[in-house]
């Protein structure tokens, strides 16, 4: 199983029938809204927004006057975002296609929920790689349980390969390769019983 061909093929379905659902919006809209004034106070000009889909976020970013590039797996979404005259790139978090230290700060929600937790550290080094010494980073997923697998759930194919790891479990995970600054979890919304989990982590400076 290639859980990458996997990944793109149904996200690709997703982008051409304009069918992303974004889950609850309104926290992920107060954690960017929040993690912007970080980067305001830092100074940050540029942001990588990983696994960006159709550029929700990046859009947002961009509105606030940040130099955006949005990256995602699917040629569709990235299709979609430079129809709104955003700069989107189609890529892995695992081969990044920037020189290193080309960013100030990086964003990422939902992303790590298709890492496997075996391919965790080298994701980690990637995105690390992109942004500078001292850099923040904005990272959401769900979890609150240990559990790897595909999911059977939903109307589109291929089915997804999903990674969850228990709060802390996560928070260590995170904690070996950045400092964590702030570690946030939210019950579960949805009748599967996922929880989310935000953390800003600093990159090694």
């Amino acid at each position: 199983m290639d859980l990458q061909a996997d990944l793109i093929a149904y996200y690709e379905v997703e982008a051409a029938g304009g069918l992303r659902v974004e889950h609850a919006r309104a926290m992920r809209f107060e954690l960017r809204s929040a993690f912007a004034e970080v980067l305001v106070d830092g100074g940050v000009r540029s942001v990588l927004d990983v696994g960006a889909g159709p550029g929700l976020d990046t859009e947002l970013w961009q509105a606030d006057g940040f130099e955006v590039v949005g990256l995602d797996l699917a040629h569709g979404n990235a299709g979609q975002m430079r129809q709104r005259g955003l700069r989107a790139v189609t890529g892995s978090l695992f081969e990044l296609p920037f020189r290193s230290q080309a960013f100030d700060a990086l964003w990422t929600m939902s992303t790590f929920v298709h890492v496997p937790h075996d391919r965790f550290d080298e994701a980690m080094h990637e995105l690390l790689r992109v942004v500078g010494p001292g850099a923040p980073l904005g990272i959401g997923t769900w979890g609150g349980r240990d559990f790897e697998g595909v999911v059977e759930f939903g109307e589109l194919r291929p089915y997804r390969f999903f990674s969850l790891a228990s709060h802390d479990r996560w928070r260590e995970m995170l904690a070996r390769h950045a400092t964590v600054e702030e570690f946030r979890t939210f019950e579960a919304t949805t009748a599967d019983g996922w929880e989310y989990q935000f953390a800003v982590v600093r990159a090694p400076g």
